[in-house]
């Protein structure tokens, strides 16, 4: 009997955030059978498990979601550990650059192949602030060498996710996400890993096949190619110059590159690295308070023009409210109205961004200001890269990324969570497969959907076609103020 298939939200949520959670797996009994072997034997003696967590090994349900990730088979990589900061010094791992293609993840034809997954019981309750494991969504996909400040947690950059979990969730991630451990708040809470590697994937640990006997007769060059030992990391290197050929003693990969840093590219690496991964980027204090002061003044004064929409919740029940008010026309507002407003088209910080993230030669394609009062609906989430379009396209290449349409947001009040507005996907201008409907319209989040919180003289871009966004309904006494324009690349007629 074939395993039970992933839900579309499943499919959607592993491809896009790198991750999984299967609510409420184990039993009571269960949990508690776990805990009570973990305070008795421990897991000093990993080749003779309690029972009770031998059955978390191979725990049906388990085995059904990595029969369906790693496609090709599996096999346990190590013993299962306890979650524990110490051990990892608080450092994260993984991020996929340099790419570990022993831990990748890779989509092609609608078939997916997670080369390493990690598997976390949950033994115990452990909420947001709680400690435990983290990950930062969707960089399994990242082309960019993650920033320092975010591998030893100096700067996490709003990205780092506690994801919550109750006793007997199973969470499931990409082991090639970008991952580690926070200290616990508390002793009591609990989490059990597991590390699972494609039966196609080459690990240092893993049994190879002797080596025949004729390899003996072999210089040791041609033997580091017939018997090289210890994968991947631990392979002797061979180096050529293309003439003669020698054998690096120390143990670790050469993997040369055509492409090198260029310090004189004005590109700011943590605000790259931010693009690829999300596909938006928040640039702090663009506008002063005078030009802020002006920007709104104009809006007041050309109240009369704000016109109300439809209702873009997309019959969301999250999401739903009043039609959304518009101020269309900016820049043909009368004197001296309009002159706020113009000042956006050609802003040096934004077209410094524009610049490095589609190419010159853009142009801008149109604009409103968002007027949204108390009980303006939401937008249900729209755009994407799946099924991908020239439009909505998003490249990576030769230290480039080519984008075909940005939308640039220009904050003009405060904005929290709780007051409503822009929400996205970070990482959808990546997807592989479909959002699905009960995510369009917010009442299935997978703890993916992020609101992005700004301050007024905020500069917000994203990807127009590319990445999934929308906005919750507006709920603050205080209107909603964002200018929204659009601009699109050289390619696009």
């Amino acid at each position: 009997m074939d395993p039970k298939p992933l839900t579309p939200e499943e499919d959607y949520g592993f491809d896009v955030g790198g991750f999984i959670v299967v609510p409420q797996v184990l039993k009571a009994s269960e949990i508690e059978a776990c805990n009570e072997a973990l305070d008795t034997d421990g897991l000093q003696d990993p080749d003779r498990l309690p029972s009770a967590l031998v059955r978390l090994v191979a725990h049906p349900v388990l085995a059904r979601y990595l029969d369906q990730l790693t496609y090709d088979g599996y096999y346990l990589d190590g013993p299962p550990r306890l979650v524990d900061a110490e051990s990892s010094n608080g450092r994260l791992i993984g991020g996929n650059e340099p790419r570990e293609a022993t831990r990748a993840y890779y989509h092609q034809n609608d078939v997916r192949f997670a080369q390493g997954v990690i598997a976390i019981w949950a033994l115990t309750d452990v909420d947001e602030e709680d400690g435990g494991f983290v990950l930062v969504p969707a960089s399994h996909k990242s082309g960019v060498e993650s920033p320092e400040s975010l591998i030893d947690g100096s700067d996490d950059l709003d990205l780092t996710r506690q994801i919550p979990l109750r006793a007997g969730d199973l969470l499931l991630c990409v082991e090639g996400i970008l991952h580690g451990a926070r200290p616990w708040a508390t002793e009591s809470r609990r989490q059990l890993a597991l590390t699972f590697a494609s039966d196609q994937s080459q690990r240092s640990g893993k049994k190879r096949d002797p080596a025949p006997a004729w390899v003996e007769e072999l210089t040791p060059e041609q033997q580091a190619v017939v018997a090289p030992g210890g994968r991947p990391d631990e392979a002797p290197v061979l180096l050529s110059d293309g003439d003669t050929i020698s054998i690096r003693t120390e143990h670790g990969v050469h993997h040369p590159s055509t492409l090198v840093r260029n310090t004189n590219s004005s590109i700011d690496e943590t605000e790259f690295y931010l693009w690829d991964l999300c596909g938006h980027l928040v640039i702090r204090n663009v506008m002063d308070a005078e030009w802020l002061s002006e920007a709104n003044a104009a809006i007041e004064a050309c109240a009369d023009r704000i016109e109300v929409g439809g209702d873009a919740a997309k019959g969301s029940s999250v999401l739903a409210g009043t039609g959304v008010p518009s101020l269309k026309n900016l820049f043909e507002l009368p004197e001296p109205h309009c002159q706020p407003f113009r000042r956006m088209l050609a802003n040096p910080a934004v077209i410094h961004r524009l610049n490095w993230m589609m190419g010159s030669g853009f142009i801008f394609r149109g604009g409103r200001a968002i007027c949204s009062v108390k009980g303006t609906s939401g937008h249900g989430l729209h755009s994407g890269n799946a099924q991908v379009r020239p439009a909505g396209s998003y490249v990576l290449q030769n230290g480039r990324t080519y984008c075909e349409t940005i939308n640039v947001a220009w904050q003009l009040r405060d904005v929290t969570e709780a007051d409503g507005g822009f929400v996205c996907i970070p990482g959808s201008h990546k997807a592989r497969y479909p959002i699905t409907p009960a995510m369009i319209v917010c009442e299935e989040t997978l703890n993916l959907v992020r609101h992005v919180e700004m301050k007024a003289g905020d500069v917000a871009l994203f990807l127009a076609a590319a990445q999934t966004h929308g906005a919750y309904p507006w709920k603050s006494d205080i209107d909603r103020r964002a200018v929204l324009l659009n601009y699109s690349s050289r390619n696009l007629a």
